[in-house]
C-alpha cells in the first residue's frame, strides 16, 4: 500500500497543473490596494502631526467605539483570515513606507468621512434616518439606505463610495444641516473629486468579480484578464492627473497583481489552454510582445503534452477501423484516391500542426467550436475539451456545497449519494435551460420499493456524458 502511494506521488504533476482561484488573486490585489486606506488600529496613533492624521483617527476612534461587530474596521481580521495577503512594505525602505503613508491620508479621511456619514444615518432611527429618506424625496432620488463598507468584503467600499456619488446631493444637503449635527463628516469639492478617482480605479475590480462569479469561465480567460488590469494599474499609477493617494496605492496593488501573475509561469495549464482557445492560440502572446523563447517554450509544452497523451489515444480503435475498411475494399480507382481515403496516423499527429497554421477565431462558445470540429481534430478536440473545462475560479465548487447543504436538510439525512448527486444536476440543468419542466413531469414516476426490500443501486457511471 505505502509503494502504491509512493508511486502516485511520484507521477503527480504537480506545479506543472496547479492553478489558483482568480476571483481569490483578484481578492488579494485590491484588499493590497485598499488597506492603504484603513483607519490606524485602536491604541495606535497616527504618525506626525499632520491635521488630516489626527482627524482620521479622532474619527475611527469615534467609529469603533460605536461600531457594532458586524462592522470590519480591524486590520487584524485581514491580515489573520486571508490567505495569502501580504504587506508588499516589507521591500520598501522606512523612508519609502513614511512617505506612503503620508499620501494615502486624504483618501482615508475621505473613506473615513463616508463610513460615519452610513453609519449615522443607519443608527439615528429617530432623528437622522426620517431626514435623510425626506432628503432624497425633495431630490427626486430613489429611496435607498448608503451601504455599509465592510473589511472582509471589498466591494462594499466600491458599492459605498459608488452610492455616495450618485447620492452627492443628499450627502452634501444633510451633512449641512447644523441640526444633524454631522458637519464633520462634510466632504469638500477635492475629496468629492478623490472619490470619484477611487470609484473609477476600483470599477474594473467590481466588473472582473461580477464576470468571473457567473458562469465560471474558462481558465483561458485569466492571463488576458490579468494583462487588462495589469496594464489599467500601470497608466493609472503613472496618470499625474490622479491624486499621489491612489497612485501609491495602485503601485502596491500591482505588486501583488505582479507576484500571481509569475506564478502562472510555473503552471503548463494556463499555457496550453490559452493555446487551444480559438481566439488565442500563439498569436496572442506575439500581439503582447511577449518574448520569442517565451512562445516557442509554450509551443513546445502543448506538443509535449499532445503527443505524450492524446496524439496515439484510441490506436487500437483506429487500427480495427483501418482493417475493416481494407478487406472492403473498393476495386473502383476513384474510391480509393488519396483525398477520399481516412488519414494516416501520422496525419492525425499533425493536427496541433495544422491548428496552430491557422489564424484565431473570433468564438463565443470554445467548446461548441471544438465539438463541430471533432472529425477535423479527432485527438486535440479531446485535448481542448479537457483543458477548455478547467474553471478559473473555485465559485462553482462553493456552490456546490451550498446546494448540498440546503438540499440535504435535517429531514432528509437518508438520501444516498446518487440521489444527491442526481437532484443537484437536475437543479442546474434546469436552471441553465437543458430539462424543461415539462420533460420532468412527463417521466413516468417510479413505484415505490415494497417493504423489506432493497432498492437497486444504479450502475457506476450511469450520469456519465459522453460527447461524442
Amino acid at each position: 500500500m505505502i509503494s502504491e502511494l509512493d508511486d502516485l506521488i511520484d507521477a503527480f504533476p504537480g506545479e506543472p497543473n496547479q492553478t489558483r482561484c482568480f476571483l481569490h488573486i483578484l481578492n488579494l490585489v485590491v484588499k493590497s490596494v485598499l488597506r492603504r486606506f484603513d483607519p490606524p488600529k485602536a491604541g495606535i496613533s497616527a504618525d506626525g502631526d499632520d491635521e488630516a492624521a489626527r482627524e482620521i483617527e479622532a474619527l475611527a476612534e469615534d467609529l469603533e467605539d460605536t461600531e457594532d461587530e458586524t462592522s470590519t474596521n480591524d486590520s487584524e481580521i485581514d491580515e489573520d483570515n486571508v490567505e495569502g495577503l501580504q504587506d508588499e512594505r516589507v521591500r520598501m525602505t522606512e523612508d519609502e513606507i513614511r512617505e506612503l503613508e503620508a499620501s494615502v491620508l486624504p483618501v482615508r479621511l475621505v473613506l473615513t468621512k463616508l463610513r460615519k456619514v452610513a453609519f449615522t444615518i443607519k443608527n439615528s432611527t429617530t432623528v437622522i434616518l426620517p431626514q435623510w429618506f425626506l432628503t432624497l424625496n425633495e431630490l427626486s432620488l430613489v429611496p435607498r439606505m448608503m451601504p455599509r463598507d465592510v473589511s472582509t468584503r471589498w466591494n462594499s467600499t466600491f458599492d459605498m463610495v459608488d452610492f455616495a456619488l450618485d447620492y452627492k446631493p443628499a450627502i452634501n444637503a444633510i451633512t449641512a444641516k447644523r441640526e444633524m449635527k454631522m458637519r464633520q463628516y462634510e466632504l469638500d469639492n477635492k475629496e468629492w473629486t478623490i472619490a470619484k478617482e477611487l470609484r473609477d480605479i476600483l470599477v474594473i475590480f467590481k466588473d472582473a468579480t461580477l464576470f468571473f462569479s457567473r458562469g465560471t469561465p474558462s481558465i483561458s480567460m485569466v492571463i488576458p484578464a490579468m494583462d487588462h488590469i495589469d496594464e489599467h494599474l500601470a497608466t493609472a499609477a503613472k496618470n499625474r492627473k490622479l491624486s499621489p493617494s491612489i497612485r501609491a496605492a495602485l503601485a502596491i496593488g500591482k505588486r501583488t497583481l505582479n507576484r500571481y501573475y509569475n506564478k502562472t509561469d510555473h503552471s503548463e495549464v494556463y499555457r496550453i489552454a490559452m493555446v487551444l482557445h480559438p481566439c488565442h492560440k500563439l498569436v496572442y502572446f506575439k500581439n503582447a510582445g511577449w518574448e520569442e523563447e517565451w512562445i516557442n517554450t509554450t509551443r513546445d509544452i502543448v506538443r509535449a503534452e499532445y503527443d505524450h497523451t492524446y496524439a496515439f489515444m484510441d490506436t487500437l480503435e483506429l487500427s480495427e477501423n483501418t482493417a475493416t475498411s481494407t478487406t472492403s475494399q473498393s476495386l473502383n480507382i476513384f474510391d480509393n484516391l488519396p483525398a477520399l481515403t481516412a488519414p494516416t496516423t501520422r496525419e492525425l499527429r499533425d493536427e496541433l500542426e495544422r491548428y496552430l497554421s491557422t489564424d484565431p477565431e473570433h468564438v463565443t462558445d470554445p467548446f461548441a467550436w471544438w465539438y463541430e470540429r471533432r472529425t477535423m481534430y479527432p485527438h486535440l478536440h479531446r485535448m481542448a475539451l479537457d483543458y477548455l473545462c478547467i474553471p478559473a475560479t473555485s465559485v462553482d465548487v462553493e456552490r456546490v456545497f451550498s446546494q448540498g447543504r440546503l438540499l440535504l436538510s435535517h429531514v432528509r439525512s437518508r438520501l444516498s449519494v446518487q440521489s444527491t448527486r442526481a437532484l443537484i444536476c437536475l437543479g442546474c440543468w434546469s436552471n441553465l435551460g437543458y430539462v424543461k419542466d415539462a420533460d420532468v413531469k412527463a417521466v413516468t414516476v417510479l413505484p415505490e420499493v415494497p417493504a423489506g426490500e432493497e432498492e437497486e443501486e444504479l450502475a457506476a457511471g450511469w450520469d456519465a456524458i459522453k460527447l461524442d
